[in-house]
């Protein structure tokens, strides 16, 4: 029996974050600037570490950074306190042109590197959330139109997606550069138990598929870490397999992570929740995740 056989979609939840406003005041920091500028946003995270007893300082603090440097309007809720899409910028997926390229000059894109770079110069171990292609395109068109365009357009989809992955592939070389130890990826617009597995086989996990082979060969060393939801459907669709690798007992899930780092056969880990990193390991193992050698094409019809 495979050992993902053993595992669950299930996600395990998050523990609850101190990033709030009460916080914030309480560290010295405006709110708004957590999310828009890098003194802020590594004091927060340097902050939220100590707090939690993390080993790690995470950002960002949000999931709309990538859209939002391709154009997608975000401002910041009020009703859930985090930036999220004001105006969708596209009503349908046949509606998106050739998406402009990341700029990682500027924006609250530069400003997260820059916090990294910042937060790594202080010696800390830095975690950063990529989100996959069809997260950022979900915050470029309503989810409905993603869905719909899942089988009416796919072939525009693959080319976009082909681009995103190697614009995510390009952030994450630049996150490496930064000095990041981590990149969390998640894709959950499209996870598994979301869409039929005849579509997640031959589309979404080819896409995911290819995203990761771009981030591991855009970069040397950094850990790419896969959640839970994420990983165990892309074992059991067979785009990758795992392995035990065993740990020290009475470690927390971050330190277990840290003392895998800079392994080079163990650049990519799954099956896990780096959202509670603080928390006690539940196994006495970590799951290192090695991708199938070959893809199949995606197929585009």
């Amino acid at each position: 029996m495979a050992l993902v056989d053993d595992l669950s979609l299930r996600c395990l939840g998050e523990p609850e974050r101190p990033i709030t406003e009460e916080f914030c005041e309480k560290i010295g920091v405006p709110y708004a600037d957590v999310f828009t500028r890098a003194e802020a946003m590594a004091k927060a995270a340097q902050a939220m570490r100590i707090v939690t007893g993390d080993v790690f300082s995470k950002l960002p603090f949000c999931v709309t950074v990538e859209a939002e440097t391709l154009g997608a309007e975000i401002s910041l809720n009020a009703l859930y306190g985090v930036p999220t899409v004001a105006n969708f910028l596209y009503g349908e997926v046949s509606e998106i042109g050739a998406l402009p390229s990341l700029d990682l000059t500027r924006g609250r894109i530069f400003e997260v590197l820059r916090a990294a770079r910042l937060l790594s110069d202080a010696g800390e171990r830095v975690i950063l959330n990529i989100e996959g292609p069809f997260t950022i395109i979900g915050l470029l068109v309503p989810s409905k139109s993603l869905y719909k365009g899942l089988y009416r357009e796919r072939k525009k989809l693959v080319k976009l997606c082909r681009a995103l992955a190697n614009e995510i592939a390009r952030y994450a070389r630049a996150a490496e550069e930064a000095g990041v130890s981590v990149l969390s990826y998640a894709d959950p617009t499209v996870a598994y138990e979301l869409i039929s597995p005849k579509m997640y086989e031959e589309f979404c996990g080819e896409v995911s598929y290819e995203a990761l082979r771009s981030i591991l060969r855009a970069t040397e060393s950094v850990t790419v870490h896969l959640c839970n939801k994420t990983s165990v459907g892309f074992e059991k669709a067979g785009f990758c397999t795992s392995e035990r690798v065993e740990i020290s007992p009475g470690l927390s899930y971050g330190e277990a992570l840290s003392s895998v780092l800079g392994h080079p056969d163990c650049r990519l880990i799954g099956h896990g929740c780096i959202q509670r990193s603080s928390c006690p390991c539940s196994r006495g193992y970590l799951y290192k995740l090695k991708l199938r050698e070959q893809s199949a094409a995606i197929e585009e019809k």
